[in-house]
């Protein structure tokens, strides 16, 4: 399980050298509520998110994050989930301060299971990661984003992450 963790994280960090060097890089981080969604319920809580990506052409851009997704508690035991991801992100200009933006790809979750009174079990899964957004352009390097991002499912638990956060373009 942890090789698998380690194996995506070791190929993010190999690829992210080769995309330095591109124009159109950025640097992306945002902070909001996530969510973990799962018969009936609902808990919230604080999800963290960094992203790099480099642009292809002036509307797709290849965008490799992390999101940490907090840790969602209840009587039976906790859950805490990070992610790693790869995607391609479509862009569409509405005007010229703001556009849209959609994201697929493929994210390396890593979830750690505590059970009261049997312990805790780590899992890592390879899952579809699906996102929209809107993004400001405060000034042609700096702009704000809303995002939402759904890292999928486990254990009939659903995934997902709201944000709020700043783009940075180099």
């Amino acid at each position: 399980m942890h090789k698998n963790f380690f194996a995506a994280f070791l190929g993010v960090a190999l690829v992210m050298p080769l995309a330095a060097h591109a124009e159109g890089s950025y640097f992306k981080a945002g902070v909001g509520p996530s969510e973990y969604k799962a018969e009936g319920t609902t808990e919230n809580e604080t999800a963290l998110t960094a992203a790099y990506g480099f642009a292809v052409d002036k509307n797709f851009d290849v965008e490799l994050g992390y999101a940490h997704l907090g840790k969602f508690k209840d009587a039976d035991g906790s859950m805490e989930t990070q992610s790693f991801y790869i995607a391609g992100v479509g862009n569409l200009p509405l005007t010229d301060a703001f556009s849209a933006f959609a994201k697929l790809g493929v994210a390396v979750n890593h979830f750690t299971t505590k059970t009261t009174g049997l312990g805790s079990d780590t899992e890592t899964k390879a899952r579809a990661l699906m996102g929209l957004g809107l993004a400001y352009n405060f000034t042609k390097d700096i702009a704000g984003t809303l995002e939402y991002q759904y890292f999928g499912k486990v254990e009939q638990v659903k995934i997902s992450a709201l944000t709020v956060g700043v783009k940075y373009g180099f």
